[in-house]
Protein backbone atom coordinates (compact mmCIF):
# COMPACT_ATOMS: atom_id res chain seq x y z
CA UNK A 1 0.00 0.00 0.00
CA UNK A 2 1.41 3.80 -0.70
CA UNK A 3 3.18 5.32 2.25
CA UNK A 4 1.09 8.46 2.33
CA UNK A 5 -2.77 6.41 2.28
CA UNK A 6 -0.72 4.45 5.59
CA UNK A 7 0.59 7.77 6.84
CA UNK A 8 -2.72 8.85 6.87
CA UNK A 9 -4.60 6.19 8.32
CA UNK A 10 -1.68 6.57 11.01
CA UNK A 11 -2.57 10.10 11.86
CA UNK A 12 -5.84 9.88 11.57
CA UNK A 13 -6.17 6.54 13.87
CA UNK A 14 -4.96 7.92 17.16
CA UNK A 15 -7.04 11.50 16.52
CA UNK A 16 -10.21 9.72 15.85
CA UNK A 17 -9.35 7.47 19.32
CA UNK A 18 -8.16 10.05 21.32
CA UNK A 19 -9.85 13.98 20.79
CA UNK A 20 -13.14 12.83 21.08
CA UNK A 21 -12.85 11.18 24.95
CA UNK A 22 -11.30 14.98 25.83
CA UNK A 23 -13.77 16.78 23.46
CA UNK A 24 -17.34 14.13 24.84
CA UNK A 25 -15.60 12.11 27.13
CA UNK A 26 -17.11 11.50 31.26
CA UNK A 27 -14.77 9.48 33.38
CA UNK A 28 -16.31 6.13 34.13
CA UNK A 29 -14.04 4.28 34.76
CA UNK A 30 -14.43 3.88 38.34
CA UNK A 31 -18.06 3.39 38.07
CA UNK A 32 -20.29 0.58 38.37
CA UNK A 33 -22.13 -0.95 35.02
CA UNK A 34 -25.43 1.02 36.82
CA UNK A 35 -24.01 4.13 37.33
CA UNK A 36 -22.06 4.40 34.15
CA UNK A 37 -25.59 4.07 31.96
CA UNK A 38 -26.87 6.70 34.52
CA UNK A 39 -24.46 8.89 32.91
CA UNK A 40 -24.06 7.98 29.30
CA UNK A 41 -27.91 8.15 28.95
CA UNK A 42 -27.66 11.64 30.22
CA UNK A 43 -25.13 12.74 27.81
CA UNK A 44 -25.96 10.29 25.22
CA UNK A 45 -25.63 12.18 22.17
CA UNK A 46 -22.04 12.83 23.32
CA UNK A 47 -21.43 9.23 24.02
CA UNK A 48 -22.85 7.95 20.39
CA UNK A 49 -20.41 10.90 18.46
CA UNK A 50 -17.31 9.56 20.77
CA UNK A 51 -18.04 5.62 20.24
CA UNK A 52 -18.78 6.17 16.23
CA UNK A 53 -15.42 8.60 16.39
CA UNK A 54 -13.50 5.60 18.36
CA UNK A 55 -14.96 3.02 15.85
CA UNK A 56 -13.63 4.98 12.87
CA UNK A 57 -10.45 5.46 14.54
CA UNK A 58 -10.24 2.18 16.03
CA UNK A 59 -10.31 1.08 12.07
CA UNK A 60 -8.16 3.31 10.85
CA UNK A 61 -5.15 2.55 13.24
CA UNK A 62 -5.21 -0.89 13.37
CA UNK A 63 -5.73 -0.96 9.75
CA UNK A 64 -2.82 1.14 9.37
CA UNK A 65 -0.38 -0.50 11.63
CA UNK A 66 -1.03 -3.74 10.02
CA UNK A 67 -0.07 -1.93 6.82
CA UNK A 68 2.70 -0.48 8.55
CA UNK A 69 4.19 -4.04 9.46
CA UNK A 70 3.68 -5.71 6.45
CA UNK A 71 5.41 -2.47 4.59
CA UNK A 72 8.83 -3.41 6.80
CA UNK A 73 9.36 -6.85 4.58
CA UNK A 74 13.33 -6.59 4.47
CA UNK A 75 16.61 -9.03 4.56
CA UNK A 76 16.18 -9.56 8.16
CA UNK A 77 14.60 -12.58 9.09
CA UNK A 78 14.07 -11.80 12.83
CA UNK A 79 13.13 -8.17 11.76
CA UNK A 80 9.93 -9.96 8.94
CA UNK A 81 9.00 -12.42 11.68
CA UNK A 82 8.61 -9.74 14.51
CA UNK A 83 7.07 -7.72 12.17
CA UNK A 84 4.53 -9.87 11.18
CA UNK A 85 3.70 -11.39 14.57
CA UNK A 86 3.02 -7.94 15.42
CA UNK A 87 0.90 -6.98 12.78
CA UNK A 88 -1.65 -9.89 12.90
CA UNK A 89 -1.51 -9.67 16.77
CA UNK A 90 -2.85 -5.85 15.88
CA UNK A 91 -5.50 -6.72 13.29
CA UNK A 92 -7.14 -9.64 15.43
CA UNK A 93 -7.68 -6.30 17.67
CA UNK A 94 -9.82 -4.50 15.25
CA UNK A 95 -12.92 -6.18 15.43
CA UNK A 96 -12.86 -6.51 19.44
CA UNK A 97 -12.10 -2.85 19.62
CA UNK A 98 -14.98 -1.77 17.03
CA UNK A 99 -17.24 -4.07 19.43
CA UNK A 100 -15.98 -2.69 23.05
CA UNK A 101 -16.32 0.77 21.47
CA UNK A 102 -19.93 0.51 19.98
CA UNK A 103 -20.74 -1.41 23.14
CA UNK A 104 -21.59 2.17 24.99
CA UNK A 105 -23.82 3.21 21.63
CA UNK A 106 -25.66 -0.54 22.47
CA UNK A 107 -26.24 -0.21 25.73
CA UNK A 108 -27.60 3.28 25.46
CA UNK A 109 -30.59 2.14 22.78
CA UNK A 110 -31.07 -1.32 25.21
CA UNK A 111 -31.26 1.17 27.95
CA UNK A 112 -34.10 3.43 26.32
CA UNK A 113 -35.86 0.22 25.29
CA UNK A 114 -35.97 -2.05 27.35
CA UNK A 115 -34.76 -0.39 30.67
CA UNK A 116 -31.38 1.01 32.84
CA UNK A 117 -30.60 -2.79 33.60
CA UNK A 118 -30.39 -4.39 30.25
CA UNK A 119 -27.93 -1.12 29.28
CA UNK A 120 -25.93 -2.04 32.20
CA UNK A 121 -25.57 -5.69 31.57
CA UNK A 122 -23.87 -4.89 28.25
CA UNK A 123 -21.95 -2.47 29.91
CA UNK A 124 -21.08 -5.20 32.26
CA UNK A 125 -20.34 -7.59 29.63
CA UNK A 126 -18.01 -5.45 27.59
CA UNK A 127 -15.66 -4.45 30.42
CA UNK A 128 -13.95 -7.87 29.57
CA UNK A 129 -13.31 -7.41 25.63
CA UNK A 130 -10.73 -4.90 27.37
CA UNK A 131 -8.02 -7.36 27.47
CA UNK A 132 -7.69 -6.53 24.04
CA UNK A 133 -5.05 -3.88 25.59
CA UNK A 134 -2.36 -7.17 25.90
CA UNK A 135 -2.87 -8.39 22.20
CA UNK A 136 -2.56 -4.57 21.06
CA UNK A 137 0.52 -4.26 24.08
CA UNK A 138 2.03 -6.96 22.04
CA UNK A 139 1.78 -5.97 18.93
CA UNK A 140 3.24 -2.68 18.95
CA UNK A 141 6.17 -4.17 21.20
CA UNK A 142 7.20 -6.43 18.39
CA UNK A 143 6.59 -3.96 15.62
CA UNK A 144 8.75 -1.39 17.77
CA UNK A 145 11.29 -4.30 17.84
CA UNK A 146 11.05 -5.22 14.17
CA UNK A 147 11.46 -0.88 13.49
CA UNK A 148 14.33 -0.60 15.87
CA UNK A 149 16.07 -3.59 13.99
CA UNK A 150 15.61 -2.52 10.70
CA UNK A 151 16.80 1.04 12.04
CA UNK A 152 13.44 2.90 10.52
CA UNK A 153 13.65 6.70 11.33
CA UNK A 154 16.83 5.87 12.50
CA UNK A 155 15.80 3.42 14.82
CA UNK A 156 14.45 6.36 17.80
CA UNK A 157 10.69 5.61 16.74
CA UNK A 158 10.82 1.81 17.00
CA UNK A 159 12.27 2.29 20.34
CA UNK A 160 10.18 4.82 22.00
CA UNK A 161 7.33 2.07 20.59
CA UNK A 162 9.08 -0.53 22.55
CA UNK A 163 9.29 1.89 25.71
CA UNK A 164 6.00 3.33 25.63
CA UNK A 165 4.27 -0.47 25.29
CA UNK A 166 6.26 -1.67 28.06
CA UNK A 167 5.20 0.90 30.20
CA UNK A 168 1.71 0.35 29.27
CA UNK A 169 2.05 -3.40 29.85
CA UNK A 170 3.30 -2.60 33.29
CA UNK A 171 -0.15 -0.63 33.79
CA UNK A 172 -1.65 -3.79 33.09
CA UNK A 173 0.09 -6.11 34.93
CA UNK A 174 0.11 -4.14 38.12
CA UNK A 175 -2.61 -1.19 38.40
CA UNK A 176 -0.09 1.43 38.57
CA UNK A 177 -1.68 4.65 37.45
CA UNK A 178 1.34 6.76 36.86
CA UNK A 179 2.32 4.08 34.38
CA UNK A 180 -1.07 4.13 32.66
CA UNK A 181 -1.34 7.53 31.39
CA UNK A 182 2.29 7.50 29.91
CA UNK A 183 2.39 4.06 28.35
CA UNK A 184 -1.03 4.66 25.97
CA UNK A 185 -0.66 7.99 25.30
CA UNK A 186 2.47 7.37 24.37
CA UNK A 187 1.45 4.40 22.23
CA UNK A 188 -1.33 6.53 20.44
CA UNK A 189 0.92 9.60 20.43
CA UNK A 190 4.12 7.43 18.47
CA UNK A 191 1.41 6.38 16.35
CA UNK A 192 0.82 9.70 14.96
CA UNK A 193 4.58 10.41 15.00
CA UNK A 194 5.01 7.58 12.70
CA UNK A 195 1.80 8.70 10.57
CA UNK A 196 3.72 11.73 9.88
CA UNK A 197 7.20 10.34 9.23
CA UNK A 198 5.56 7.65 7.26
CA UNK A 199 3.73 10.40 5.17
CA UNK A 200 6.86 12.37 4.46
CA UNK A 201 8.67 9.18 3.52
CA UNK A 202 9.95 9.05 -0.30
CA UNK A 203 8.35 6.18 -2.37
CA UNK A 204 10.96 3.85 -3.55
Amino acid sequence: MNSKVIGAMLILGPLLTVLPWFVFGSDTSDMTPTQTITVILEESGATEARGILNVFGGIFMFAGLYFLARSLKSDNTVSNHLAEIGGLLLVVTLPIWVIMMGAEVMAIEAAKDYGNEFGATIIAASTGLQTIGILLVIGLFLVGLSLTLLRKYKGIVGILFVIASAIAFVDMMFDAEAFGFIGWMGMFIMTLVTGILTTLQKEN
